[in-house]
């Protein structure tokens, strides 16, 4: 591997590594091994990998759908959905899928006969990736916990456990009448020789083609092409900028969509309207946690936060439970219909 593309693997996973040679391990297949003796593959690296992330998952299982009361463990999901949900959130289509998001398969070391086969694109190849490049932040990091939680939320894009951005965004967007969203990454190092709309696939990541940085900002941009609307993206890596673009046309088609089907909502009661807004398919469901805690007097006080796909997490607190959903419902409302998203006219 190249160091721009160690860089842009480092960028994606969210982590940078102090042994690199690591990190081209988990790239490295038997069939490569094979014919080249003197490297080692990443098959152990899956097999700590996969042990990694089905504690992470059950843990955030856990941690969504469990809690402690009076001494006991109740939890909102019995032990069938419980296994339903984390098979999907690990199942092979799911982490390949992240694989191909990232478009990390593309620096693979393959032997000849692999090469032949094509197999960087099948789904068992992606999955032992992911499981590999967990393995190998494990081995890089000493197995830190933190660094791994971080690295796992990351590359499975646990906003929710709903479907991945980039196909929601492409779903919504035919389904509305725009076609494809059409990809491109915004390059400053040749700006006389711009790459044209449609050269990126957003299931093989950025390839054939290097992004750079903003000299002002500092920062990647990338821009998503919605009809004749294009949303624009920022990031510390060009796959962040990648998300952040995705992220705002997905917010777009959301608020373009409100407009077709709705001529008022209903913000004296924005959780209800939420509730409605999903059974027309709008947003995805709105998922809620509540914390109590007390103030500086004993008094009781709850916090709530709101998540959704697509959109993130949005905060509230008051004396009341009933109200501090109402509270953080209507916060997540006024984001979703009211904010401006950043476009680039042409």
């Amino acid at each position: 591997m190249t160091r721009p593309e160690m860089d842009y693997v480092q960028s994606g996973i969210n982590y940078n590594f102090k042994n690199l040679r690591l990190l081209h391990q988990a790239f490295i297949r038997k069939s490569y091994s094979a014919e080249h003796p003197e490297v080692q593959n990443n098959e152990v690296l899956e097999f700590y990998g996969d042990g990694i992330l089905d504690f992470f998952v059950t843990k955030q299982l856990y941690e969504r759908f469990s809690k402690i009361v009076n001494n006991e463990l109740i939890s909102e999901k019995n032990e069938d959905e419980l296994t339903k949900l984390k098979s999907i959130i690990v199942s092979k289509n799911s982490l390949a899928r992240c694989m191909y998001n990232f478009g990390f398969s593309q620096y693979l070391y393959l032997g000849n006969s692999d090469i032949q086969n094509e197999v960087w694109k099948t789904e068992s190849v992606n999955e032992d990736l992911f499981e590999a490049l967990i393995g190998a932040v494990a081995a890089d990091c000493n197995w830190d916990y933190s660094i791994l939680e971080k690295v796992c939320k990351t590359m499975l894009q646990m906003e929710t456990i709903n479907n991945y951005l980039f196909v929601l965004l492409e779903e919504k967007s035919i389904k509305l009448g725009f076609g494809n969203p059409i990809y491109h990454p915004v390059e400053y190092q040749n700006d006389n020789d711009m790459p044209p709309f449609n050269m990126y696939n957003p299931y093989w990541g950025i390839s054939n083609f290097e992004s750079s940085k903003n000299p002002k900002t500092g920062k990647c941009e990338y821009e998503i092409k919605i009809g004749k609307k294009v949303l624009k993206g920022t990031g510390d890596g060009p796959l962040q900028a990648k998300l952040d673009a995705e992220k705002n046309a997905y917010h777009y088609l959301c608020q373009e969509e409100i407009k077709r089907k709705f001529q008022n909502l209903d913000y004296s009661n924005p959780a209800s309207t939420l509730h409605e807004l999903t059974q027309k398919k709008v947003i995805m469901e709105v998922r809620y946690e509540f914390t109590e805690y007390h103030d500086e007097n004993g008094n009781p006080i709850w916090n709530c936060k709101a998540f959704l796909e697509g959109f993130g997490e949005f905060s509230a607190d008051s004396a009341s439970k009933k109200q501090v959903k109402q509270d953080a419902s209507l916060k997540l409302l006024h984001f979703i219909t009211d904010t401006i998203i950043e476009e680039i006219k042409e």
